[in-house]
């Protein structure tokens, strides 16, 4: 869970605030586990709003589905990525931030990769990230193993 704002009351010194908006990012690798998380968010929010005589509501945006990889997509990308000389690097940990990937993943069988940009490069969501442009090519080079065999 990431706090992305906060903003409470007004410019009025000497009151109290009246309202506020606390904005989060959640993720999870699981729906089951998203679903567990926001009523537990839910659930604390709603007890301490009760316990000061608050209101509290919920606005959910940009809800995204799991992303699940299916075992022959991977596979099928690991045999690709030897079958052309990539350094394939298995991570260690799902990353959570596949967002609309799950809708296809939902429909059709497939998994999520990545084209890496180097361990001193800025990540994606990153002010300094800069798009390198030779990395079309790598892609393209894989897109098409996969696609051939």
């Amino acid at each position: 869970c990431t706090v992305i704002q906060v903003a409470i009351g007004e410019r009025a010194f000497g009151t109290s605030a009246s309202k506020g908006e606390l904005l989060l990012t959640i993720r999870a690798l699981y729906e089951e586990e998203m679903n567990m998380l926001q009523k537990k968010i839910e659930e604390l929010a709603k007890n301490e709003a009760k316990k000061y005589g608050l209101k509290v509501n919920f606005e959910y945006v940009d809800v995204f589905p799991e992303t699940y990889n299916h075992g022959e997509n991977v596979d099928k990308i690991r045999k690709a990525a030897k079958n052309i000389g990539y350094e394939l690097i298995e991570m260690k940990e799902a990353i959570r931030s596949s967002e609309d990937f799950g809708y296809y993943t939902k429909s059709t069988k497939g998994a999520i990769f990545l084209i890496g940009n180097g361990e001193d490069y800025p990540a994606v969501h990153i002010n300094e990230f800069d798009f390198r442009d030779e990395l079309i090519e790598v892609a393209a080079d894989l897109f098409k193993e996969i696609l051939l065999h």
